[in-house]
């Protein structure tokens, strides 16, 4: 989700059933964690699109796709979450994720990262409501 400072950055490998039960709980809320999005607060995500259905301020995670193909759920990926400490709590308690936290902040991490000739990928409609 886009945030003030003061982010952090956890990687783990997940399987695509992890990636989905992930981004549900951001599109839809968890006890002792962030307020389901609203459409003045969208989660971004990269490398994948997700697909939202909403109904009178409640969203339900419907699919996510990758090259506009489902995501298989035994497909390992290398995700990155980036949040503030407090919104992320609950989710590193949950047996079903292993995030490593990474030491470096992320500011000067992603500025060194540009400064060495890093790529950012293009700009792609990764997220769809109905």
């Amino acid at each position: 989700m886009v945030m003030p400072n003061a982010l952090c950055a956890w990687q783990s490998e997940m399987t695509g059933a992890q990636v989905k039960e992930l981004i549900r709980l951001f599109v839809e809320g968890y006890e002792g964690g962030i307020t389901p999005f609203n459409l003045g607060s969208l989660p971004i995500v990269s490398g994948i699109s997700v697909n939202v259905k909403g109904n009178e301020g409640k969203y339900t995670l419907r699919s996510v796709t990758k090259d506009g193909k489902e995501i298989s759920d035994d497909e390992v990926f290398k995700v990155t979450a980036l949040s503030k400490v407090s919104y992320f709590s609950s989710i590193l308690k949950n047996e079903n994720f292993e995030f490593a936290e990474e030491e470096e902040a992320l500011r000067p991490a992603f500025t060194e990262y540009i400064k060495n000739g890093g790529k950012l990928a293009e700009p792609t409609d990764y997220i769809s409501i109905q």
